[in-house]
């Protein structure tokens, strides 16, 4: 398991064990829940990948594919009311009208069995297929689990969007963020590997310099 301090820092880590292992099974955990290096954002932001899209673009798009109404998870996240369910009984486990052994069911399925298991490439099932959030006393973690992730790509931003989740549910239930999971059953890499590789190289001599 990775673990680290930052977002920023639990990104190069993650970037660096796909590179080496490509694992079947990658978990970072993330405490506290902060963004880290302003420096490694940025030389990550400013990185262009071979198709003309910038660290920063796909930043962008992951936050917009949780926040967003027409992302890829939105729906899925408010399908049957779930995302509501999750912050109601939060705040009812505060309020102390809900029981706390109410606390294993603060889970959130992203993955739609009716529409998601064909033998077709498209449509594509969504790469998050579950959030949990896990209450015990007055901290709250979350528990994210990817069927599969591009670390190259979609990393860096699907941790800051996750973190952005977290502390919001938090901020509205009153509870306070401790740690984040992302579980990525699968690592792959979008582009080239030769690509990667200049990749956490910049974000090491970044970090070196800071």
């Amino acid at each position: 398991m990775i673990v680290s301090s930052s977002v920023s820092d639990g990104y190069v880590d993650m970037l660096r064990d796909t590179l080496r292992n490509s694992p079947f099974m990658q978990v970072t955990m993330i405490q506290p829940v902060v963004e880290g290096s302003a420096s490694v954002r940025t030389a990550f932001e400013d990185y262009e990948f071979p198709d003309g899209r910038t660290g920063k673009w796909w930043i962008e798009n992951r936050i917009k594919a949780l926040f967003d109404a027409k992302g890829e998870y939105w729906e899925p996240l408010h399908r049957n009311d779930q995302f509501e369910y999750v912050i109601s009984t939060l705040k009812g486990m505060q309020q102390g009208i809900i029981a706390r052994w109410n606390a294993n069911r603060q889970i959130i399925s992203l993955f739609n069995p009716t529409k998601d298991l064909h033998t077709s490439r498209a449509p594509t099932p969504p790469c998050l297929i579950s959030l949990c959030f896990y209450p015990v006393q007055q901290a709250l973690t979350l528990i994210a689990t990817f069927r599969a992730q591009y670390t190259d790509a979609k990393a860096y931003g699907n941790l800051l969007s996750l973190v952005m989740l977290l502390e919001k549910v938090s901020k509205e239930t009153g509870f306070k963020p401790l740690r984040l999971y992302n579980i990525a059953q699968k690592t792959t890499l979008k582009y080239p590997k030769s690509i990667g590789k200049e990749l956490l190289q910049r974000l090491i001599v970044t970090v070196n310099r800071s």
